[in-house]
């Protein structure tokens, strides 16, 4: 019998500092095992369908996130479902429908597993003091990221700027509430960023918003603007690759992670594809995460340096860990329904 959960069934049954500790977990056990996790595959067809695999052998559980790129539901949500099968038995276990989502204490409900990972990267790149935060952007990312990042490092102020005036002041007052933490609202991307110790970069843009220019020692920035850039039958990109970075960001850290190298490269991912084109980084110097939790590669190693991670595109190991925690407390708390 497997267990069916309904998105209504597991709105907050994981908690951020959960979601955190288990998206740890994962990211460390590809590290040392690469062949845990493949990367997100595109289905083109009358829909598209992102297809996210893995496994987690502490969690005894194998499976997949499956999700409809093409209708949205509503802005910023898709259709989705995870599978996930015993390895004990190899048979389906539960299938946990819809992403897995955390409600209070954020205005609104989100979806934990990008600002998980964004934390856990957070958590061993950042400097251990650092405890001002930037944000560019004010949109469901920017509320999640902020508050996963309020679970790895004490927060005293955060400034926002976002394109919409109305909407940073929103923002600031939402945020402030949620977390007891200054959130003031400014005029400018520049003003955002400057003097503080974290930067999050939280848009949908196609052009850079944030320059390297503004970098100053010791600063980490998060970036999740990834996504893959559609090709013709040839393989020639249709559209140019959408950036929220400029090359001088890439140039300036020290540091450099990404979830993904291949992800990167199969989605032609224009934050990382094209600055190694112009040879201002190599394929050797954009460090995993998984790398970095396994101790296979530097991280930060001083307070001056400038460290960046790049939150290329989700990974199935996430989302697996994610969608088992959830069916475990489903089940503990008699929710969903056996099939």
């Amino acid at each position: 019998m497997a267990l069916v959960v309904r998105p209504d069934e597991h709105v907050g049954l994981v908690s951020f500092p959960e979601a955190i500790d288990a998206v740890d977990r994962a990211f460390l056990a590809w590290g040392q095992q690469p062949k845990l996790n493949l990367p997100r595959q595109i289905v083109d067809g009358s829909i598209r369908l992102a297809v996210h695999p893995a496994s987690a052998p502490f969690l005894s559980t194998s499976g997949l996130m499956v999700h409809s790129r093409q209708p949205r539901v509503e802005r910023g949500i898709y259709p989705a479902a995870s599978l996930l099968f015993s390895q004990q038995t190899g048979v389906l276990d539960a299938i946990v429908l819809g992403r897995v989502l955390c409600g209070p204490p954020i205005a609104g409900v989100v979806d934990l597993r990008t600002a998980a990972t964004s934390a856990v990267a957070t958590k061993y790149l950042a400097r251990t003091d650092a405890q001002t935060v930037g944000v560019i952007g004010s949109g469901r990312q920017a509320r999640s990221h902020l508050v996963a990042l309020g679970v790895v490092r004490t927060l005293r102020s955060v400034k926002v700027y976002s394109r919409s005036s109305q909407n940073r002041d929103q923002f600031a007052r939402d945020m402030e509430a949620a977390m007891g933490v200054e959130v003031k609202p400014v005029d400018s991307a520049m003003m955002a960023v400057h003097e503080v110790d974290i930067v999050l970069v939280m848009t949908d843009t196609s052009r850079p918003v944030f320059l390297g220019e503004w970098l100053v020692p010791g600063q980490h920035v998060t970036s999740v603007l990834g996504g893959d850039t559609p090709r013709d039958p040839q393989g020639k990109p249709l559209k140019e690759p959408r950036r929220d970075l400029d090359d001088e960001v890439l140039r300036r850290s020290d540091v450099v992670v990404i979830n993904s190298r291949v992800q990167a490269g199969q989605d032609l991912q224009g934050d990382i594809v094209e600055p190694i084109e112009r040879g201002i980084l190599s394929w050797e110097q954009m460090h995993e995460l998984g790398e970095l939790l396994a101790g296979l590669v530097p991280g930060r190693e001083n307070s001056r340096q400038i460290t960046l991670y790049k939150n290329n595109g989700g990974q199935g190991i996430a989302d697996v860990v994610l969608a088992a925690l959830v069916a475990q407390r489903a089940r503990e708390q008699g929710l969903g329904v056996e099939v």
